[in-house]
């Protein structure tokens, strides 16, 4: 119900001449997860021979320092242990060609995750590799759309990228100054996606637009304002949920969280249901179970020693799943305090499985 509501929400600040498209264009982003995905039920697909979903990180640098995102303090980092590195081309077609091993297509290939892919200028590259490799169903790249101009827009829209993944951080320049501590021109994030979109068709691809900003506190005009300007250029626009990863934005949302995505919080939550499913290959080769592990603290192992079909398989993995189940995602030390868990929707709830969870693991 939650997730009907949130829709009907979105329809309203959309207006009657944009809500239709604003349904329509999440239920097109989404229905192949709700078919033949994790919406029918993750314990459907357990256990993995192949990961639904791999996220690869070209570079883990961001320049924007959002305040609502760990790289706001870029120094913690460092001093947690975080690698500011760049991802070579070889390096990341070695990753690809690894997945050449498994069963199976990787669903979802998400590049982007910790930093800002677009800083790597090879990125058009490397998700042309992954395109003509025949290893993955769908290729995603999450990008603030700050760099998506000029020889970088051009590789990205012959690439044959599926789906583009925008997030916008404020609806004017002072907004941006304010969230993300840069001074960035608003008009210059939309001329790049309306030139992007133009270039897509030139190439006669078919990349999917979508377009996201994070409620940090938005008045009623914000959101008309959000809807006006994007409706026209994308094929689906969001106004997302902020998550508490950082104490500012726990400061901003109180007492009252609310899904991400609208979907209902799972506070109770026992079992991540991450591991199970998926694996994020920081920009240095370094392999993590989650992708909001910024202190590098679920990491089983690196592409750089041993393939990534070996780390699926391996016993590390293995055994921090088996830690998911036995102790619960709060006895486990690496994830301790995470605000992600509880986002995770209903379908991929794992927490009255764990009879079966258990004797897969054994086997």
């Amino acid at each position: 119900m939650n997730a009907i509501r949130y829709l009907l929400q979105l329809a309203i600040y959309a207006g009657i001449f944009n809500s239709g498209k604003v349904i329509f264009g999440l239920l097109r982003m989404h229905w192949r997860y709700f078919l033949f995905g994790r919406g029918r039920g993750l314990i459907k697909f357990l256990p993995l021979a192949t990961p639904l979903k791999v996220h690869i990180d070209p570079a883990s640098s961001c320049n924007f320092r959002c305040f609502f995102c760990p790289q706001v303090n870029p120094q913690s980092l460092k001093e947690a242990g975080f690698k500011f590195t760049s991802m070579s081309l070889e390096h990341y077609r070695g990753i690809i060609d690894g997945f050449k091993a498994f069963p199976d297509k990787v669903q979802e290939l998400m590049v982007g995750n910790y930093g800002e892919p677009l800083l790597n200028p090879q990125v058009g590259e490397m998700i042309a590799y992954a395109k003509e490799s025949g290893t993955v169903r769908e290729v995603t790249l999450i990008t603030n759309a700050s760099l998506l101009k000029g020889e970088r827009l051009e590789k990205l829209a012959k690439s044959g990228v599926d789906k583009v993944r925008i997030s916008i951080e404020a609806l004017s320049d002072e907004g941006y100054y304010e969230t993300t501590k840069v001074h960035q021109s608003f008009e210059e994030i939309v001329s790049n996606l309306i030139a992007f979109k133009r270039s897509v068709r030139k190439y006669g691809k078919k990349t999917f637009i979508y377009v996201k900003i994070v409620d940090t506190g938005m008045t009623d005009e914000d959101r008309r304002k959000f809807f006006r300007t994007f409706v026209p250029i994308a094929d689906a626009v969001a106004i997302e949920n902020l998550v508490g990863i950082t104490a500012k934005a726990r400061e901003i949302i109180g007492s009252n969280p609310k899904g991400m995505t609208g979907v209902s919080l799972a506070k109770e939550r026992r079992i991540c249901p991450s591991p199970f499913y998926s694996l994020s290959i920081h920009s240095n080769g370094d392999v993590a179970v989650c992708c909001v592990d910024w202190h590098r603290k679920t990491t089983v192992g690196s592409v750089q020693q041993e393939s990534i079909k070996s780390i699926w398989d391996g016993q590390a993995l293995n055994a921090f799943r088996r830690n998911q189940v036995l102790k619960s995602w709060r006895g486990v030390d690496a994830c301790k305090g995470c605000e992600l868990v509880k986002h995770y929707p209903m379908y991929e709830d794992l927490d009255a499985h764990g009879n079966k969870l258990n004797a897969l693991l054994e086997k």
